[in-house]
């Protein structure tokens, strides 16, 4: 779902003025996935400074036998900031050159936001949670959309034990924990640093960082100060990741948000993590599989990934004192 504007402009009037006024809203031009004949202007507007933007603002120029249009579109997952630089967009336009315009709104309206802005922490917590979430439906889809065909590919143990080692499923299975991993990972690591951004105190972490020279190049060239320093810590194992959120604040104890009960399990998420973390790090370095990795096995591995990381987004919200956004 997404959401459209068109501003038309009166005849006569200037393609490259137009132009000029975009960018100087700070769009960059960028190419088109959509190849028209009457298109002469694709462009993007991001704005990253303070997790102000979510998806962006989309812009096309179009020029036929009509007067010159201007087309903004912003996707069911756009910030407040987004939306508000979407509409000064139309505003713009239409103070400048004169014309009308038109959105999903009405003839003349402009979109109203649902809510008011969150704070960037709250918007950078956000955006580290709805990548996680986008990034793990892709195993979703790589799961219900992969064919295993041989009388090998059992889901489940062998009669003949032996015959597991060659199965394509578990290793299929054993293949995709590595990448869930990683996303798991740099949901914590994004977190991390967003944390840190708006924490009242971060010598501590300062210090336990080090940085390397390529690093501090980066943060010259622009590069997020935290972000940089995030990079310096490891965010695999549910222990280190509660180390590292304590470094920050003391109080900030997501650990103990993984350890609580779940479903009657004996064994708790914080312990099933660090299992599997053990069992990704036995793949990788020395190609050990896991011969219990069946298809059940794996979508409970990625829905106790979920829980886990909910656990912690709630705990830094209720620390922190915003509601934590779950719109994904």
């Amino acid at each position: 779902m997404s959401y459209e504007s068109i501003n038309y402009f009166p005849a006569g009037t200037s393609l490259k003025r137009i132009k000029e006024v975009v960018e100087l809203l700070g769009y960059k031009s960028v190419p088109s996935w959509v190849k028209t004949d009457d298109m002469v202007g694709s462009y993007v507007w991001y704005e990253s400074s303070e997790y102000k933007s979510w998806s962006g603002v989309e812009l096309s120029i179009y020029k036929s036998a009509q007067p010159l249009e201007l087309h903004t579109r912003s996707t069911v997952s756009r910030s407040y900031w987004d939306l508000t630089h979407q509409n000064k967009t139309i505003r713009v336009l239409k103070d400048l050159f004169g014309g009308t315009f038109e959105t999903d709104a009405g003839k003349g309206r402009y979109y109203r936001p649902d809510f008011p802005p969150p704070s960037p922490l709250s918007s950078g917590c956000y955006l580290a949670r709805w990548r996680f979430h986008n990034a793990l439906g892709k195993a979703h889809v790589y799961l219900g959309s992969r064919i295993l065909e041989g009388n090998i590919a059992l889901d489940g143990p062998n009669p003949i034990p032996f015959l597991d080692s060659m199965n394509p499923r578990l290793l299929s299975n054993n293949l995709l924990i590595p990448y869930i991993i990683a996303v798991w990972e740099e949901y914590f690591r994004a977190t991390f640093a967003a944390v840190l951004r708006y924490a009242d105190k971060r010598e501590i972490v300062l210090k336990r960082a080090r940085l390397s020279h390529a690093q501090l190049e980066q943060i010259a060239a622009e590069k997020q100060i935290e972000r940089a320093i995030s990079e310096c810590f490891s965010f695999q194992r549910p222990s280190i990741i509660g180390e590292n959120f304590r470094l920050i604040d003391p109080k900030l104890d997501l650990a103990s948000a993984m350890r609580k009960p779940y479903n009657g399990r004996k064994t708790t998420l914080y312990d099933s993590i660090e299992d599997l973390i053990e069992g990704r790090n036995a793949f990788v370095h020395a190609g050990h599989m896991n011969m219990r990795l069946f298809d059940k096995k794996t979508q409970t591995t990625l829905s106790d990934l979920v829980v886990a990381i909910d656990r912690a987004y709630n705990e830094i919200g209720s620390h922190f004192s915003f509601t934590p956004i779950k719109n994904y």
